[in-house]
């Protein structure tokens, strides 16, 4: 993207997230495990900013896992907005504001709306990586590249590394924080994310579901960078239908002026659907 994208990486309760394991195995267990995604949500969030200017998205991915030494791929996709950038270049004739030439090095240009994906309708995000657990601490250790085909901006395609610590409190809460970093996030060089979420068990099923997160870029808006920014969003989930999960969630930013058409971003209320299979 040419400008902060910017995935509540999650939309809340839209990524099911699923508790580390152990790499114990009982007597004729698979090794292997394989599990399968599908979510419906109103806005597809991503780190605070819309990435389907404030419309729904249909999401699903598949994950591996070879369960004794941890090891995890997956993918993940969801629909996008495609649109791209529009406008026209005037020039000043005879103290008159007339239409000009793009390749006139005097025009001005004058946008009529911003690019989404520049021709990418879909979002395809590939992963990889190691994660174990030590008792109650579960680590993850990974790679994540984020896919937009058919986009007319191959700076959009990024690639992203992360590492993650959580911890198992009795089993009512799993606080979980992960520092993603992008040598070229979007265009925008260097990047760091760090995300804190907190996933509490409360009575009669329901999970409530805290994030904190810290957009930080290395170099500034004169530099190649971007605004440093903090999302931030709560939801609460609970099980309506045989494993499908119903997530209502609040999600929000600071500095809502920095983000520009389709990349809105404000304080939204988000519904989500979701199962695991």
């Amino acid at each position: 993207m040419n400008k902060p994208r910017i995935r509540t990486a999650f939309t809340l309760g839209t990524l099911v997230v699923a508790t580390l394991g152990t790499t114990s195995l009982v007597a004729g267990e698979s090794p292997h495990s394989l599990t399968a995604n599908v979510a419906l949500t109103t806005n597809y969030l991503y780190r605070g900013i819309s990435q389907t200017n404030n419309g729904p998205a249909v999401q699903g991915g598949f994950d591996y896992t070879y369960v004794p030494w941890s090891i995890y791929a997956g993918a993940w996709a969801s629909n996008v907005d495609s649109s791209t950038a529009s406008g026209y270049y005037t020039n000043t004739v005879a103290g008159q504001t007339v239409i000009s030439n793009a390749n006139d090095p005097t025009a001005t240009y004058v946008p009529l709306n911003a690019a989404g994906y520049s021709g990418a309708a879909m979002e395809l995000d590939l992963k990889a990586g190691w994660a174990p657990t030590f008792g109650k601490l579960g680590v993850d250790l990974g790679y994540l590249r984020y896919q937009y085909p058919r986009t007319q901006v191959t700076v959009n395609n990024t690639n992203e590394y992360h590492l993650g610590l959580s911890y198992d409190i009795l089993g009512y809460a799993t606080p979980k924080f992960t520092a993603n970093y992008s040598d070229n996030f979007f265009g925008l060089r260097g990047s760091w994310y760090y995300d804190l979420t907190i996933p509490v068990n409360l009575p009669y099923g329901f999970t409530l579901t805290g994030h904190y997160g810290w957009t930080r870029f290395n170099n500034s808006v004169n530099n190649g960078g971007a605004y440093s920014y903090d999302d931030y969003s709560v939801g609460l989930t609970h099980e309506v239908y045989k494993g499908v999960m119903l997530t209502a969630s609040w999600v929000d930013r600071d500095k809502h002026q920095l983000c520009a058409s389709p990349f809105q971003c404000g304080s939204y209320a988000v519904a989500t659907l979701s199962k695991t299979f």
